[in-house]
């Protein structure tokens, strides 16, 4: 009869289901110019979140991340020629849902790490220059001479995995939580490197926005190539473009462990 309460009194003692923490690492893009890794153009990036532990299993985490993705045709075979590059900074918002394998956390008697995955909604704003002359604002250029600018705020799907460890487990005490995760956007727009479609007309573009504009947009001219007729294919319509994080978490449990 004594093991029996002393047992529940143990399973009673509660971590911290508040947490905040921060992330650092590399970001990168998946478009038109990166088909694989694109390890040229790894950037550094960070971002700062705050963390609910409603379970073992299960956290709510709210993040700001800052981020710089860039490409350029020059890396991709048969693509050359388009003499087309991109830079841009990424700033998102999102809330997702922490999903732990093992339970983690909210209890004394959890385990001290575990897998996780990750799911949710966000929205980030992103602005393109071109990567060799960073005063060249690709998207106030209109480059696919389309009627208006796209938007710079899109909606993202945030998707990833990571792994977490507990460096400080004390009963009555905050604790710092430690990781690693690779956290990959699905975006719904084509433009994060400013290529959609296909190309608009050199002479038209030259006569309404000026021959800037217009060298920019077919800047294939810039290093003595011909011009494309309207229409030619300058981008891949079939992807929509992905951009990515992969790096290191820091957290704390500032709500000390109690018994209930």
């Amino acid at each position: 009869m004594v093991v029996l309460p002393s047992t529940l009194v143990a399973q009673k003692y509660f971590s911290g289901r508040n947490e905040w923490g921060f992330a650092v690492g590399m970001s990168n893009y998946y478009g038109d110019f990166s088909k694989g890794l694109n390890t040229d153009h790894f950037k550094p990036s960070g971002a700062l979140y705050q963390k609910y532990n409603f379970s073992s299993y299960f956290t709510l985490r709210n993040q700001v991340s800052y981020l710089q993705i860039e490409g350029t045709s020059n890396d991709v075979i048969g693509l050359q020629y388009q003499n087309i590059n991109f830079q841009s900074k990424v700033i998102e918002a999102a809330s997702m849902v922490e999903f732990n394998f093992h339970p983690f956390g909210t209890n004394i008697n959890d385990g001290i790490a575990t897998p996780y995955f990750l799911l949710g909604l966000g929205g980030f704003w992103f602005d393109p220059y071109r990567l060799d002359k960073g005063e060249v604002n690709l998207r106030d250029l209109r480059t696919e001479q389309q009627s208006k600018r796209y938007s710079q705020i899109q909606p993202s799907v945030p998707i990833g995995f990571g792994i977490k460890t507990m460096a400080s487990n004390r009963q009555h005490a905050g604790g710092w939580i430690v990781g690693m995760e690779v956290l990959f956007r699905k975006t719904f727009t084509d433009y994060l490197d400013d290529t959609y479609k296909s190309y608009g007309d050199y002479k038209t573009m030259k006569e309404e926005q000026g021959v800037g504009a217009a060298d920019w947009a077919q800047s294939q001219v810039l290093t003595g190539g011909n011009t494309m007729a309207k229409g030619t294919m300058r981008g891949d319509t079939h992807l929509k473009d992905w951009y990515y994080f992969a790096g290191l978490t820091f957290s704390y449990r500032f709500t000390p462990q109690v018994c209930r």
